[in-house]
């Protein structure tokens, strides 16, 4: 992130994001040229398979030993995330405004340095879907494989990956968004499951009812919001709000999906207060699906 290069001019925004036929350096918005784990896709695609292979390896190495406790570390861990999230929303709200950002469509170009300045603070977005990694690897290390779901993985692979993307093609503008609901969003959730290791704090964590409704207005919120600027051009590129808004839709048939599965079968056990078994459910949702859609670690078991 040391050379942030704002000086250079900016290429014209390609209509899709990004080519398959050149190197990405070439290709990239210049002002983030040189810029960590940007230049190339390897150490992204690399990371992601690593991440893959380690849900694999580790599940098999976890099979017949005990399941960690890890409640430091899950506390660091958490409120670490939780701090990351709070300078992520107040620096893109700052930026934002400096820029003078239109909420319904904001181009790529526009605001000058207040663009740079947003670009570095979704950078930080990027490599925070890389230390979200953990929430899976904490999973496999407390062996609680039934939280290790297809959303859940679906969701952190791709991030990682679509955000490298949204970083060499498009890092400002109307990017800004998305990410601004989820580090609050963020915050709320890795706060709550930081301060529930401590049993005197539980009567105070009235907003964990909450959580999930906000999950899914976050979906709703972003779909609106890339869609508008197809209402209403700016001349962001069209190929990525398309590309954008169909993936928080899959997000949203995924998440409803698991609602559905845990709600809709066997009434006898919900009617008597009998969750399926490794589903616990959370105000309307089941423990896995909760953790796959927002990528929390589960505390109960400590």
């Amino acid at each position: 992130m040391s050379r942030l290069a704002g000086a250079l001019p900016l290429r014209k925004p390609w209509k899709i994001c990004g080519s398959l036929h050149a190197p990405a350096a070439a290709l990239s918005d210049s002002r983030v040229r040189g810029w960590f784990m940007l230049d190339s896709y390897l150490p992204t695609f690399v990371l992601t398979v690593l991440y893959l292979l380690s849900i694999w390896l580790g599940n098999k190495y976890m099979k017949n030993r005990h399941a960690l406790s890890l409640r430091g570390t899950l506390t660091l861990y958490n409120f670490g995330i939780t701090l990351l999230s709070v300078y992520m929303l107040a620096e893109l709200i700052l930026s934002s405004w400096e820029g003078g950002y239109n909420l319904q469509c904001q181009d790529l170009t526009s605001a000058g340095e207040a663009d740079v300045r947003v670009a570095k603070v979704l950078w930080w977005y990027y490599f925070s879907k890389l230390i979200e990694f953990l929430d899976t690897i904490f999973f496999v290390l407390r062996k609680k494989t039934s939280q290790i779901t297809f959303l859940h993985v679906y969701h952190h692979a791709s991030m990682f990956n679509i955000w490298w993307c949204v970083l060499n093609w498009i890092p400002c503008g109307q990017s800004f968004f998305g990410p601004t609901l989820n580090s609050f969003i963020h915050i709320l959730m890795y706060s709550y499951y930081g301060l529930s290791v401590f049993p005197s704090m539980h009567k105070y964590l009235w907003w964990k009812k909450y959580l999930t409704q906000a999950q899914l207005v976050q979906f709703v919120l972003t779909i609106t919001h890339t869609l508008s600027a197809v209402v209403k051009p700016c001349g962001f590129p069209f190929g990525c709000l398309i590309f954008q808004s169909s993936y928080m839709l899959t997000l949203v048939i995924l998440f409803l999906n698991f609602y559905i599965q845990t709600y809709r079968r066997k009434p006898g056990k919900k009617a008597a207060g009998e969750p399926p078994a490794g589903k616990e459910v959370r105000n309307g949702f089941s423990k896995a699906c909760f953790s796959a859609a927002n990528g929390v670690i589960n505390k109960k078991a400590q």
